[in-house]
């Protein structure tokens, strides 16, 4: 299983390191959210995504994560881990004082691996800010609302709200 993350880490990045020479409609983000669904449950996710940008507005990508979610089931303290792979679409809607992109974003993904009674289908729709510059490193912060649909009886389905921040390499 952790070799699996660290090839689809390796290879994320170096194909956004490769395209980054020819040319920058590519882009690399590592970041991390989190998310909270009340004093019971909390998950975790850091992230990293390669984006391409299909016009100068439109981007589309693919994610992967490391979900690590903190629950409390009937007094007991849990736990999981899992690794997740995603896609993920942006769109610049308008900015801020012409220095800020204001960008909603719509995340689907999935669990690699798990097993069925841990696994888990999500969706996170939220707005992101980010600096409005065409290369070099740029800082972006995010708020929204995510779901985990869980295909076992482990844990029943979480909708939590989360905050993001993560750096953007053009």
């Amino acid at each position: 299983m952790r070799k699996k993350q660290t090839l689809i880490f390796a290879l994320l990045t170096v194909f956004t390191s490769l395209c980054h020479a020819q040319t920058t409609r590519f882009s690399m983000t590592l970041g991390t959210d989190l998310g909270l669904a009340g004093k019971n449950y909390k998950i975790v996710t850091p992230n990293v995504s390669a984006t391409y940008d299909l016009t100068p507005k439109l981007s589309v990508g693919a994610r992967v994560e490391d979900a690590i979610t903190l629950a409390k089931i009937q007094g007991v303290k849990t736990y999981d881990y899992l690794a997740t792979l995603g896609g993920q679409v942006s769109y610049d809607a308008f900015r801020i004082l012409t220095m800020i992109n204001v960008q909603p974003r719509l995340i689907v993904g999935h669990t690699i691996g798990g097993g069925h009674d841990r696994g888990y289908m999500y969706c996170q729709g939220g707005i992101y800010l980010k600096a409005d510059r065409k290369n070099g490193v740029m800082s972006e912060i995010g708020f929204g609302i995510r779901h985990n649909n869980y295909r076992g009886d482990l844990y029943k389905d979480k909708t939590s709200f989360f905050v993001s921040y993560g750096f953007v390499l053009r």
